[in-house]
């Protein structure tokens, strides 16, 4: 039988050294990348240093696409001033969910910036705005076939109202 004799030694195109096949990242449809580990690690440390560093201690997020800030163990969402103008202006008189898509991050991140810049949203406000949910709320239960109040007794299961109300 002919043995087909496996090379294990490859020579990297980079650095032009001859290196054993351990010395090359594996690839996920098999064999394994052109490049040696360390070649690889120069390039990805220069690309960083070219396209992604950011100065003071920012950087851009790959996942997150965004500029984030690292501090100790933690990596925070950099605020920059245009963020804050808009959060000081906007946050009294809009809902969390709408700033959060204006700015560009989530829902906690507009509430714990509004509590540490100690914003607090108008008391007009929140009344329309609950009293307009209430509203919602009341006719999406009598689409739904419940009784026009909730009151102490009435059991419902899934989306049906199942019991009677008792009377005291």
């Amino acid at each position: 039988m002919n043995k087909i004799k496996k090379h294990r030694k490859k020579i990297c195109p980079h650095c032009g050294r001859k290196l054993w096949l351990k010395e090359f990242y594996p690839l996920k449809k098999g064999g394994r990348s052109s490049w040696c580990h360390d070649c690889v690690l120069k390039y990805k440390r220069e690309y960083y240093q070219k396209k992604l560093k950011v100065v003071d201690g920012t950087f851009m997020h790959r996942k997150l696409h965004r500029i984030v800030e690292h501090k100790g163990y933690s990596t925070r969402i950099f605020w920059n001033g245009n963020m804050l103008s808009i959060m000081q202006r906007h946050y009294h008189n809009t809902i969390n969910r709408e700033l959060a898509e204006m700015l560009g991050v989530s829902e906690r991140s507009v509430t714990r910036k509004a509590r540490e810049l100690g914003l607090e949203k108008d008391k007009e406000f929140i009344s329309s705005t609950s009293k307009k949910n209430l509203l919602l709320a009341h006719i999406k239960g009598k689409e739904l076939g419940y009784p026009g109040c909730f009151t102490k007794g009435m059991k419902f299961k899934g989306n049906q109202y199942t019991g009677k109300i008792e009377s005291e």
